[in-house]
Formats: C-alpha cells, sequence, structure tokens
C-alpha cells in the first residue's frame, strides 16, 4: 500500500467516524420549526394496510374500503376508509396495500379513516432488492461499493441535511454540509483511496463553489421569486418563518450535483488510464486529454439533466399543452418551467466550468511526484 493510500484511508475513517457523531448530534436537537396548521384538538398518523373489501360506489360516488390494519393501534384489527377525494383517481383491488389517514379528536377520541394513497414501501423494496441483485452481479465489488453510496447519500440526506432544517439551520448551508460529507464518503468508497478520487474531490469542491454563485445568480435573472411552485407555496404557507430564498438556492444548486460529481470522475479516470498506460505525460498532453473528453461528454450530461426535468414536470406540460391558446412564450413564463429551466442551465453550465477545472488539478495531480502511482 503507497504512503498516499494509506494517509488517505486514515484520514476517511476519522471523517467517517466525525459524519457518525455529526449525525447523532443533528438527531437528537430541538427541532426549530412548528406548524401554522399544527391544532392541539386533534391527533394525525399515518397506517398501512390490506385491502379486504370494496364497496359499492355511493350516489355521491364515494367508494369505502374494508382494510385490515398492519400498523398502528389498530394492527390486526378491520376498519373502513372511504377513498380520499384527492386520490379517486386510483383504482384499488382486493389485496393491496394501502395507505391509511387516521384523524382523532383528542377531547373526544373520536377517530376517522380515510384512504390517502397506495402504500409504496414493499414495491419499493423489491424494486431495490431487484437492483442490488443486477448491479452486484454485474459489477460485482463496484456494485456493492455503488449500493453503499446509495444507501450512504439516502440515510444522510433525511438525518443531516433534514434534520439541519428542522433544527434552525440555513438550507443553503445544510445543503452545503450534507454535499461535502457525501462527496468524501462515497467517492474514495467507489472509486478508491488514491489520486483519481484525490483529484476528482478537488474539482467537485471548486465546482460547488462555482455552482453555488451561478444558482443565485441565475435566481435574479430567471426572476424565480422566493415559490415558484406550488409546493413552495404550501411550505410558506405552513411554516412561515422558513427561509423559503434559501431552499429554492439549495434546490437549484442540488440539481448540478450529480453531474458535477459524473463529469469530474469521469475526466479523472479517464487521465488515470491514460498515465497507467504511458508513464511519460506531460501536463499539456494530460490537460489536453482531458479537455476532449470533457467536451464528449458535454452534450450527453446536458442532455441527461434535461430530460430529468422535462420528466418531472411531464403531467404539467401535458395539461399546458392540452389547453387551447397556450404558446411558447405563455409556457416558458410559468413558474415551474421557467424554475425547471433554471435548474438546466444552472447545471449545463456549472458542467461546462468544471471541464478545465477537472482537467487542470488532473493533470497537476498526476504529473506531479509521485503521480503516476495509485
Amino acid at each position: 500500500m503507497s504512503k498516499l493510500k494509506k494517509i488517505f484511508t486514515s484520514l476517511y475513517a476519522i471523517f467517517a467516524i466525525a459524519t457518525v457523531i455529526f449525525t447523532l448530534v443533528i438527531y437528537n436537537q430541538t427541532p426549530e420549526f412548528s406548524s401554522i396548521e399544527q391544532n392541539g384538538n386533534y391527533t394525525y398518523e399515518f397506517i398501512h394496510g390490506e385491502v379486504r373489501e370494496i364497496s359499492a360506489p355511493s350516489e355521491e360516488g364515494e367508494i369505502q374500503l374494508v382494510v385490515k390494519a398492519n400498523s398502528g393501534e389498530e394492527k390486526g384489527e378491520t376498519i373502513i376508509a372511504p377513498v380520499s377525494s384527492m386520490n379517486n383517481f386510483n383504482t384499488y383491488e382486493v389485496g393491496d396495500e394501502v395507505q391509511i389517514y387516521k384523524m382523532m379528536e383528542v377531547a373526544t377520541g373520536k377517530t376517522s379513516y380515510e384512504t390517502a394513497d397506495y402504500y409504496h414501501q414493499g414495491g419499493l423494496t423489491w424494486i431495490f432488492i431487484i437492483f442490488a441483485a443486477t448491479t452486484i452481479l454485474i459489477a460485482r465489488k463496484k456494485g456493492i461499493t455503488a449500493i453503499l453510496s446509495i444507501i450512504i447519500s439516502l440515510t444522510l440526506f433525511y438525518f443531516v441535511f433534514l434534520g439541519m432544517i428542522i433544527a434552525g439551520y440555513s438550507p443553503i448551508f445544510s445543503c452545503l454540509i450534507f454535499t461535502l460529507i457525501v462527496t468524501l464518503l462515497t467517492i474514495p468508497l467507489i472509486h478508491g483511496f488514491n489520486k483519481k478520487s484525490l483529484s476528482a474531490i478537488t474539482a467537485i469542491f471548486i465546482g460547488y463553489i462555482l455552482s453555488i454563485y451561478i444558482a443565485f445568480l441565475f435566481k435574479d435573472f430567471a426572476g424565480l421569486g422566493n415559490t415558484p411552485g406550488e409546493e413552495f407555496r404550501m411550505l410558506g404557507i405552513m411554516y412561515p418563518n422558513i427561509g423559503l430564498s434559501d431552499i429554492l438556492i439549495a434546490s437549484l444548486f442540488m440539481g448540478a450535483i450529480g453531474a458535477l460529481i459524473d463529469t469530474a470522475i469521469s475526466i479523472s479516470s479517464a487521465i488515470f488510464e491514460a498515465v497507467k498506460e504511458h508513464a511519460r505525460q506531460t501536463f499539456k498532453k494530460i490537460y489536453k486529454i482531458g479537455m476532449e473528453i470533457g467536451k464528449d461528454i458535454l452534450g450527453s450530461m446536458i442532455n441527461t439533466l434535461l430530460f430529468a426535468y422535462l420528466a418531472s414536470a411531464m403531467p404539467f406540460l401535458i395539461l399546458i399543452a392540452l389547453s387551447q391558446g397556450s404558446t411558447l412564450s405563455e409556457l416558458i413564463n410559468m413558474d415551474f418551467i421557467a424554475l425547471e429551466l433554471t435548474r438546466t442551465f444552472i447545471g449545463a453550465i456549472s458542467l461546462v466550468v468544471l471541464i478545465p477545472i477537472t482537467a487542470s488539478i488532473s493533470a497537476y495531480v498526476f504529473t506531479s511526484g509521485a503521480g503516476r502511482q495509485n
């Protein structure tokens, strides 16, 4: 094991332990925000269960489900849960797992139930198992580390990013802490404790700083305000003291993170292989290799960003397209569409700027000192 790898591994272990301690501290902090909608006269809870019977629609069109509860105080009992008016487009069948919204009046103990939606956890668990098995079967060791990376990212998103926001920290600061931790923990895990990972991490951190600045700049250019979407307005109504502007910036920034990481790793990995094949390389030659690779992946990565955001907005786009008299100008000026386009362009320009940065850092790392060692 090289000296660099020993140092890298030791620092990684220390950082991982520090992350666990930090996560526990954040998790145990007192929540800062309370909803304006909270009412001490009622308690609310979600439980899930299995559909046993389905009634015929009433004259008003209401359908009642007879559900055996699989969680909560009612576990094992049979309850009547009318179908929620918000989800009356779902077609339920006997045997379906459903999510039940339970509301209880504190003073009287009177309880009401309503079928909210399908229960997704069981299906998502099987999807993850199929994904994990396929990944490990094809990618072997790399597949295992990729799965661990996903688990780490999701866990830290819940316990660190959301935990810090609930505790009252700035959403931008919380987003930066979350992304820095995820980057430092996942890249060495997947790509190894070597100069390839070191150069990629360095470039990514610089890319993060630039991306945050671009997000601030483009937010004002596009005139997004603080609530460019129904979900932002709902959040602001329920929690008036929360920083909607900071959450918007964090949202714009986080949309570019995945593409930044992929680009930096792709360039650094290609340079790493070039150095292995041809040990005697100058800074200029390695930089040129990095730039050519970056240019090749730029178009496909921007399309990846665009299609991801178009997919998230697809129902709304179809709704607008079906409306009579909608012009392209009207479409672009809708807040939700403006938000998605701004996210795409922030990610795109961040990628463009990151390419020469990654190429320069990788060329320097691989041509300095023991740069040809792993």
